[in-house]
């Protein structure tokens, strides 16, 4: 493979193969790729920009940051001819996240003698982050064929939704939903989810594992919900919520006291510190399998 933009384009041997390469990693498998990589962020980010630097890093690949602030993008070049920069300064890898959605994606990634990662177009995917949470939830259960998993919150705009569930159901899991009517996507059946619960916690008793995701407000040009305090405790993590549930995790950032209560951020039941050290891993194993293409 060229690169990594959708989960879609992976086959189920090819997704076995990276998370075969991050237990490796994870291991202590040791690499170098002499290699050299741009991390394109034109959205802010802590985890996943950090954990692809760190992950190239330590597998002897040279890192540059540019932010769309930095690039001719703020004078009105277009994400392609910005990629062909790199592509003429002789990169092998660029990691890019955008506010936007891109798509059609193919003959960017045919026309360019580049290794493109996507670490989140607008809405509509974030692979990196799927993989991990298929990695950890696997390494947790030790199996995800049968385990039931439910996605709380902000469904309507989130790209770890639509990047984890069909890793999630490619290797045998179930999928369901909850939250605001106003933030299911009207064509969730496309997603071939078990079922989406009005009521959240039903939805807890019924699922293995929790995973609850941001509202994205910086994506949400109306009022979806009433208020934060309501959407809280309506559908958030709280205290009373946390004696039913039974794993949960979140891809982070967490908004404590309206996905998540203050204190249940880090507890036994939490995988979301798992979530953030297995980042490193699989990126390492992401950037290495596109090595070998």
């Amino acid at each position: 493979m060229k690169g990594l933009i959708s989960v879609f384009d992976l086959k189920k041997d090819e997704v076995e193969e990276i998370l075969r390469l991050a237990k490796e990693f994870k291991e202590g498998r040791k690499e170098k790729i002499e290699a050299s990589a741009v991390l394109f962020f034109a959205e802010p980010s802590t985890r996943t920009r950090l954990s692809f630097e760190k992950s190239a890093r330590e597998l002897g690949i040279e890192t540059y940051n540019v932010s769309s602030s930095e690039s001719s993008t703020v004078k009105g070049e277009s994400f392609y001819d910005t990629l062909k920069t790199f592509e003429g300064l002789g990169f092998e890898y660029v990691v890019f996240r955008v506010p936007f959605v891109l798509f059609p994606y193919e003959s960017i990634v045919n026309s360019l003698d580049l290794r493109l990662i996507n670490a989140g177009d607008g809405t509509h995917q974030h692979p990196s982050q799927g993989l991990i949470d298929l990695f950890t939830l696997k390494e947790h259960f030790g199996e995800v064929k049968g385990l039931k998993i439910l996605y709380v919150g902000d469904i309507k705009h989130s790209r770890v939704f639509r990047s984890g569930v069909p890793l999630f159901t490619m290797f045998g899991a179930q999928v369901s939903v909850s939250g605001p009517k106003t933030l299911i996507p009207r064509d969730i059946e496309v997603f071939k989810v078990e079922r989406v619960f009005d009521n959240v916690d039903e939805g807890i008793e019924w699922a293995d594992v929790v995973i609850w995701l941001r509202l994205q407000k910086e994506r949400q040009k109306d009022n979806f919900i009433p208020s934060e305090t309501s959407y809280f405790r309506q559908f958030g993590l709280t205290k009373e919520r946390y004696k039913k549930v039974k794993y949960y995790m979140h891809p982070g950032p967490v908004n404590r006291n309206v996905d998540i209560d203050y204190d249940l951020v880090y507890t036994e039941k939490s995988l979301i510190y798992m979530q953030v050290k297995n980042g490193i891993h699989v990126r390492k194993a992401i950037y290495r399998f596109l090595w070998n293409g």
